[in-house]
């Protein structure tokens, strides 16, 4: 009964948030992914959130268990990444079929330097060799210049807010980074 007073107090506090988009905000896609490892105890999945905007808008977004048991949080990350990466080309096709959009690569924001490092570096290591190899795409991506990826800090991580539940403070400090405004509010920005 308490879970269900939350939702419904959470349903209540949102019902008027919602996403605006502008139309000279730019014209690059870029993305987030990000994970929570070991969230699941009883299973030991990470979850991963990936977000992606146009712009300064977003677009896409996604929260999703993962389907295999990673041995670290780098690992997990790799695995969110190349999830992201799918998203990343599949957007990157989607958008220049229905507008004049032309990128060389998108960008992913990645809050875990050593997983960054396997992402950029096709050399087998010693940590990564058990990695399933269907989580290599974003190697190749990478390698053919379709991906960049790059460091975010975990403050700034935008898909955070889709792997867990936060605390409440950091839950409305990224609500609006990540493109939820509240349309009642008389403030014009």
């Amino acid at each position: 009964m308490k879970a269900i007073r939350q939702v419904l107090r959470y349903v209540k506090g949102i019902k008027d948030y919602g996403i605006t988009y502008k139309h000279n905000e730019g014209n690059k896609i870029h993305g987030y992914s990000d994970i929570s490892y070991e969230v699941n105890t009883q299973e030991g999945k990470g979850t991963t959130g990936i977000i992606f905007y146009y712009g300064a808008s977003p677009i896409s977004w996604s929260t999703q268990k993962q389907a295999t048991v990673a041995l670290s949080s780098c690992e997990s990350e790799f695995i969110a990444a190349t999830a992201a990466a799918t998203q990343a080309l599949w957007l990157k096709r989607l958008l220049s079929k229905l507008t004049n959009f032309k990128e060389d690569k998108v960008t992913i924001r990645v809050d875990d330097k050593f997983a960054i490092q396997l992402m950029k570096n096709p050399v087998s290591h010693e940590r990564s060799k058990h990695i399933d190899t269907e989580y290599h795409f974003i190697r190749e991506c990478v390698e053919r210049e379709d991906i960049q990826v790059e460091f975010v800090s975990g403050e700034y991580q935008r898909a955070d807010i889709l792997t867990k539940a936060l605390p409440k403070i950091r839950f409305l400090t990224m609500r609006q980074p990540i493109g939820l405004k509240n349309l009642r509010s008389n403030v014009c920005d």
